[in-house]
């Protein structure tokens, strides 16, 4: 009987270790849309370098439209804070718009 209990044991921690990289590799909502702030940030700001990256939460607009907002922190010849709103389609996982307002 000590035998079925091994098998028993060793089909558990094999399920966990092919579920670990899945778990590892799972990336929150934002992060896709953080990315593309990043992106966008650096093509409207081309001679900055961005050295800190805040994800500041999600907006629900409507069905169609929700907002994630993000703060970018900006290196130059001065330092810029700039807030990157993403704006996107839920239903179809699509970009609408990105949006910039830099901070005082």
């Amino acid at each position: 009987m000590p035998h079925k209990h091994a098998v028993k044991v060793s089909l558990v921690f094999a399920m966990i270790f092919l579920m670990f990289p899945m778990i590892a590799l799972a990336q929150p909502e934002y992060a896709e849309w953080g990315s593309i702030a990043l992106e966008d940030a650096k093509a409207q700001y081309p001679d900055y370098n961005a050295t800190d990256y805040a994800y500041q939460g999600k907006v629900f607009i409507s069905d169609e439209r929700e907002q994630f907002n993000f703060l970018i922190t900006l290196e130059g010849d001065e330092t810029k804070e700039v807030r990157v709103y993403v704006l996107v389609n839920p239903k179809t996982e699509q970009l609408i718009d990105v949006y910039f307002d830099e901070m005082e």
